[in-house]
């Protein structure tokens, strides 16, 4: 038992310090990796700008698939490159449980909806309210302080989750007449520690988890649903932040996936170590570990978007709706 007590605090405790080092890798370290990755971003950017201005000039096949090709690779280095989207969904995965189908879906939504944020976004501020794409922009930072806020809510519920899972299988241990058929379910399939998708408020969890990723709009696809506005084409830039999105999904899917296959393997390796109700508290604590690190990782990200000067144009008046600038991002 002393020895189950040890694993199991190395375990919460790693995946916990995990958490830490990755956001403390991503804001205090890697520096020149990060002003490379900025520097890919801008020569996205004006690719994506130049294709769209290409296709609405002389439209044809050859234009369309240059502007939807630059679209779906944009959205697959935009996902691999640092972001908390990514931080959360391998984080629920690897503490939380989940099949394969389930990850794909959580990856495919989340990437979507990030799509569709932005469309929303410039619709109702650009088109609605007249705002030049740069004070559009601006409010990419209120809505990233909404999504770091449901991220650490997020962690909490996941947390409390956990809790209550490690109470219920320490009451079912300690009880006797445990039924033989559920200690075969629990080394088959891992018991309490799965995320039944059955289970009561459990689409709820998934449901916040892909809202809290999600609602964070692609700078890059507001910039080119701007783009493509102001060219009057703007069903052509929904097209390409559509395709943007998939590219996001494919990259996103297989950390998801990853994930999935990685907690797989220690469920295997552990439930022919372990006894069947042991490694359901094994995976609670991991549980719990997972939902503090997802916390940390939220309030860190929280605090840094409140240090960091809001907009202007949110913070007085709404921009003048007269936009005569020939430039696509209103510059």
């Amino acid at each position: 038992m002393p020895l189950m007590r040890t694993r199991l605090l190395w375990l919460a405790g790693g995946l916990l310090l995990a958490g830490l080092a990755w956001q403390l890798l991503v804001q205090g370290g890697l520096q020149n990796v990060s002003l490379q990755l900025v520097a890919w971003q801008r020569d996205f950017h004006r690719a994506l700008t130049l294709a769209i201005t290409e296709l609405s000039g002389t439209p044809s096949p050859a234009t369309w698939m240059t502007l939807l090709g630059i679209s779906f690779g944009y959205g697959v280095f935009h996902a691999a490159g640092p972001g908390h989207g990514k931080a959360v969904l391998t984080t629920y995965l690897l503490s939380q449980g989940g099949a394969r189908r389930r990850a794909l879906a959580l990856s495919f939504a989340a990437s979507l909806l990030q799509g569709a944020a932005a469309i929303g976004l410039v619709v109702v501020l650009v088109h609605g309210l007249g705002w030049l794409t740069r004070h559009a922009m601006g409010s990419v930072a209120w809505v990233e302080q909404a999504s770091f806020i449901m991220v650490t809510l997020l962690g909490a519920w996941l947390c409390l989750r956990a809790i209550r899972q490690l109470r219920g299988s320490a009451t079912v241990s300690a009880g006797p007449g445990h039924p033989p058929s559920h200690d075969h379910d629990a080394a088959c399939c891992g018991g309490h520690h799965h995320v039944d998708p059955q289970r009561a408020g459990d689409w709820r969890t998934a449901l916040a988890t892909v809202v809290a990723i999600g609602i964070r709009p692609c700078s890059g696809a507001v910039l080119l649903l701007g783009a493509a506005s102001l060219l009057g084409n703007f069903a052509v830039g929904v097209a390409a932040v559509l395709v943007m999105s998939l590219g996001t999904a494919l990259t996103v899917s297989s950390l998801a996936l990853a994930s999935v296959v990685a907690r797989g393997w220690a469920e295997r390796r552990l439930a022919s170590q372990q006894q069947a109700h042991r490694v359901g508290r094994l995976f609670g604590w991991a549980a719990l570990a997972g939902g503090l690190a997802i916390v940390a990782l939220g309030i860190s990200l929280s605090v840094t978007g409140i240090g960091q000067p809001a907009s202007a144009t949110l913070l007085g008046e709404p921009p003048s709706r007269s936009v005569t600038s020939p430039h696509p991002f209103g510059g």
